[in-house]
């Protein structure tokens, strides 16, 4: 809250995206429009393949400082898990770019109170589902069915959330509270909400929060295909628009480090931004679609002007989740419309998805982060495909790169099951 003793600010980011690694990478790529979507072909069963656009990473040799990450990894019995690689990368740019590591001497590896929050969709997954597949596409042993469980036992192991937690906060020696979320495309948005408050409750001077993707097989995208959700090409993820045929996926890594202001300051830290809250909701409906009629998105955002003393009209940079999905795009305009009042006159908006791709989890990480880093350069990047239709949200969507005033942002993420979430940030 404004005027609290214990203001949390944000000092680092760590962005791995398949458009650029590290801050420098990332905005010269969205702001020279680039995206590196491009036709994937998957397994999605024994024998079957799916064709699908995806933003996805650069060959994993090619990345500067992962293999590092993935010997780590392969140590702690998680070899070859991609999505974890680049957690690993991420949380290493943002203590990076934080001037915050051990290794400098601002916190000791044996003894600190630094947590972390993690937002990851579904840990373990895509490692298990590769070694299913590849032990049944040659077929059964003549002698017998293959000792599954024995073969599989460490992948089913490693799904559950609290491995993920523990090899992060391992590689980097974080001691503190250190937990995940798992809330849909909103669990970014709530890892932020949750890192914010353990600081502002004195529990901690320093959080990490950290989600990450990769994609090794299709068994969860084709859920989005078959509800008609996914993206038929890579140019038809249209945010807001009545032409668009949904999202494609991208893979990649985010952190961002948020400290309380005095800590921030006693170390002579520059902030990139001050995280002054949101609200939170949950619906109580549908699993995938949201509840239109009651437009809960409304009441959240206007609760999150009002819990941070925000007036709407002081809103620069509006960040919408964005997924470019006839009905959840409808939903986030209206409640936009509504909530905001005509106030946020001089707003522009900005979907980030088309360049990096929908990082699920991590979304709310990732986007939050474009836009700490439009902030900064005060200057709002194209939203790519933004020119080819006309938006439905109540301020313009940025189609072109507009150099302009950004000192305050509002952040939304909405979710399968209803969740929903809008964030505050201030120039600090």
């Amino acid at each position: 809250m404004p005027g609290s003793s214990r203001n949390v600010v944000i000092t680092g980011l760590g962005p791995v995206t398949s458009i650029g690694m590290g801050c420098d990478a990332l905005w010269a790529s969205l702001t020279a429009g680039r995206s590196n979507v491009a036709n994937r072909t998957l397994t999605v069963d024994l024998g079957k393949t799916v064709e699908l656009p995806m933003a996805g990473m650069p060959p994993v040799e090619s990345i500067a400082g992962l293999d590092r990450h993935f010997a780590f990894l392969a140590e702690q019995g998680c070899e070859g898990y991609r999505d974890l690689a680049y957690a690993l990368h991420a949380v290493d740019l943002a203590l990076n770019d934080a001037r915050l590591d051990a290794h400098g001497g601002h916190y000791t590896r044996s003894r600190n109170n630094v947590g972390m929050v993690q937002a990851f969709e579904a840990p373990g997954v895509e490692r298990t589902a590769t070694r299913l597949f590849q032990l049944f596409s040659h077929g059964p042993p003549t002698d017998g069915p293959p000792p599954v469980y024995d073969l599989l036992a460490p992948s089913f192991y490693n799904m559950q959330a609290f491995l993920y937690v523990h090899v992060v906060a391992k590689a980097f020696g974080l001691r503190g509270f250190c937990t995940s979320v798992h809330n849909a495309c909103t669990s970014g948005a709530f890892a932020i909400e949750v890192a914010a408050q353990h600081i502002r409750s004195g529990q901690a001077d320093v959080m990490v929060v950290v989600g990450a993707e990769a994609f090794d097989t299709a068994v969860r995208l084709e859920w989005f295909r078959r509800l008609d959700l996914y993206a038929r090409s890579g140019d038809s993820m249209r945010p807001f628009s009545a032409d668009s045929t949904g999202f494609y996926v991208g893979e990649g890594g985010a952190a961002m480090v948020l400290e309380s202001a005095d800590h921030a300051a006693r170390r002579r830290a520059t902030p990139y931004a001050a995280y002054l809250g949101g609200a939170f909701a949950h619906q109580a409906w549908k699993q995938t679609i949201p509840d239109v009629r009651s437009a809960k998105l409304r009441d959240v955002i206007v609760e999150a002007l009002g819990r941070t003393e925000t007036d709407a009209a002081s809103i620069d940079l509006i960040v919408p989740h964005g997924a470019s999905t006839q009905l959840s795009d409808g939903y986030e305009a209206a409640c936009l419309r509504k909530a905001l009042a005509g106030k946020a006159r001089d707003a522009v908006a900005a979907v980030y998805k088309p360049s990096v791709g929908h990082m699920l989890a991590a979304s709310g990480i990732v986007e939050t982060l474009c836009a700490l880093l439009a902030m900064k350069n005060q200057s709002v990047p194209a939203t790519l495909n933004a020119a080819k239709s006309e938006s439905s949200l109540p301020v313009p969507l940025a189609d072109k790169q507009i150099d302009r005033r950004v000192d305050t942002i509002l952040k939304l993420s909405t979710g399968f099951t209803g969740h929903d979430a809008a964030l505050i940030f201030r120039r600090a």
